[in-house]
């Protein structure tokens, strides 16, 4: 039994319903935007650390989850519009690259606001 249809429906359904709209400018020579959305994934404000390590962040660091479907590479520096959250404001993210947990059908952006 073939369950990938049902998966591709689940996972449209959950970005439907939790996603922000996306405009994502690559690096040349893939430099068109491409609009899609996306999920922004919430981590922990304490993150593990190397042992000895006295720094800590201020903020969890930022993760927008995007379809490899839409998006077949992300390369660091890649440019992102979008809302910081449902209904919230528009704001220009870079790419610092990509979470190490490996998903099968999406990219997970480490991303950092670009100051203005």
């Amino acid at each position: 039994m073939d369950l990938g249809p049902l998966r591709a429906l689940a996972l449209d359904l959950v970005a439907s319903a939790h996603s922000v709209t996306a405009t994502v400018t690559r690096l040349a020579p893939d430099q068109a935007a491409i609009v899609t959305r996306g999920i922004w994934i919430t981590f922990p404000l304490e993150e593990p650390r190397p042992y000895g390590t006295d720094f800590q962040r201020r903020e969890p660091r930022r993760v927008l989850a995007l379809p490899k479907s839409a998006l077949p590479t992300l390369p660091r520096g890649t440019v992102i519009v979008a809302a910081d959250r449902v209904g919230g404001t528009i704001k220009v993210w870079r790419v610092d690259g990509l979470d190490p947990q490996v998903v099968q059908e999406q990219w997970r952006a480490i991303v950092i606001e670009v100051q203005q």
